[in-house]
């Protein structure tokens, strides 16, 4: 039975940062994801700042968080957007190719020590005294953990 002291649920941009900021702490951790080759997966329109969540790719960023290093080394655009208005509404966004970024969060991700990649679905979480003590996946698998992160996003 596998035991890790964080599980995250999602491979998503919170999933990533999730992990690689526990597994900073020295934690073990679990990646829980569908797709182990699906990290920080994008939609349609895969833009990484902007007016609405510039200012959280760069408090991300500046909490030593991988989205913005990510961007950096998979944008094919950079633009900075509301020029033609005062500079209190200026927003930098990043057009990435979404192949590419995916590919490179995958790597970040296994390259980061302690964490783990876990291809499977978590179906319910184990407590025991009302404390969470693991996961459940499809696979049938009991994973234990002392916290569990669920990001499972959007999609």
């Amino acid at each position: 039975m596998r035991n890790f002291d964080v599980i995250v649920v999602g491979g998503g941009h919170a999933g990533i940062e999730a992990a690689i900021a526990t597994a900073k702490m020295e934690c073990s951790v679990g990646v829980i994801t569908m797709d182990k080759n699906a990290f920080g997966r994008m939609s349609c329109n895969p833009a990484i700042g902007g007016s609405a969540k510039g200012h959280l790719v760069h408090e991300i960023d500046a909490l030593g968080g991988a989205m913005a290093l990510i961007a950096d080394r998979t944008g094919i655009q950079f633009r900075t957007l509301n020029k033609s208005k005062g500079p209190a509404v200026w927003a930098g966004r990043c057009q990435s190719d979404r192949k590419l970024y995916s590919e490179e969060a995958t790597k970040v991700i296994q390259s980061t020590k302690s964490i783990e990649i876990v291809e499977d679905s978590v179906i319910e979480a184990i407590h025991e005294n009302k404390k969470i003590v693991g996961v459940k996946t499809t696979n049938g698998e009991e994973i234990k953990c002392k916290a569990l992160i669920v990001c499972s996003g959007t999609f």
